[in-house]
């Protein structure tokens, strides 16, 4: 269930699991600017990792016409996302259309290392791999022959709350995290052992808890799909090398 938190209702919930006062917005030991600034880096920090380990739920798509050819002086092509909106924190996945068939394909992901490895559009026609080139530029390896449509799914930036009324906008209980995130940024600040192991824990139990959920959204199981002895996944495994379904 979708839920939505207020950055004043998250600084009471921290303030009274860590059991302190809040002072003023640059006051006390406590202020609310500090305490903004650390709930607002446990959210982008939050983010990040639920999206790396493979939940989509924050993920957006941006869409486009790739430029045939390479970029010079590159001998890869270079996707440009710099003026994306929002922006983008990191890539996720790249799919082209292919012209002729209008075929939707979703491109493997390699490590910017192989960037030579692919050849030339004298090779293939069509990109095979994407890679990393910058936060948000992305290198198609080998570069298309023709101007295929794009699409990126990204993890967009995210403004910082700011007033008291601004929301986390997540599922239930995702806030939780979030909480004692900054609970344990706030013990470790203050030197409290005993106090710091348990809120530690409780936040990997959180953790867990979330990503058990986040991971399994349907009646299909999880988000993660396994391989098989081949290397082959999903229902690639059951098609032959002419590309039909073996017999029920």
């Amino acid at each position: 269930m979708s839920r939505t938190v207020t950055l004043l209702q998250l600084r009471t919930d921290i303030a009274a699991q860590a059991d302190i006062t809040v002072g003023g917005a640059s006051t006390g030991r406590y202020p609310t600017g500090v305490m903004n600034r650390l709930i607002n880096q446990s959210i982008q920090r939050f983010r990040e990792r639920l999206s790396t380990e493979g939940a989509t739920h924050l993920l957006v798509a941006t869409s486009g016409t790739l430029t045939a050819g390479p970029t010079s002086p590159y001998q890869f092509a270079v996707l440009d996302l710099s003026s994306v909106n929002p922006s983008v924190v990191r890539t996720y996945g790249v799919d082209i259309t292919l012209s002729s068939s209008s075929i939707i394909r979703s491109l493997e992901q390699v490590p910017f290392t192989m960037r030579s490895d692919y050849g030339g559009p004298q090779l293939r026609s069509e990109p095979l791999v994407w890679a990393h080139f910058q936060t948000r530029k992305i290198a198609l390896m080998p570069p298309p022959a023709l101007a295929y449509a794009y699409t990126v799914w990204y993890l967009p930036v995210l403004a910082d709350l700011a007033a008291d009324g601004d929301t986390f906008d997540g599922v239930a209980g995702w806030e939780d995290y979030i909480v004692w995130d900054v609970v344990c940024r706030l013990l470790t600040r203050d030197q409290t052992a005993a106090a710091y192991q348990m809120a530690t824990a409780t936040r990997a139990e959180v953790w867990a808890d979330i990503l058990r959920a986040a991971t399994r959204v349907s009646s299909a199981g999880g988000a993660h799909i396994g391989r098989d002895s081949l290397g082959q996944r999903g229902v690639l495994r059951a098609v032959g090398r002419k590309g039909r379904l073996p017999p029920p």
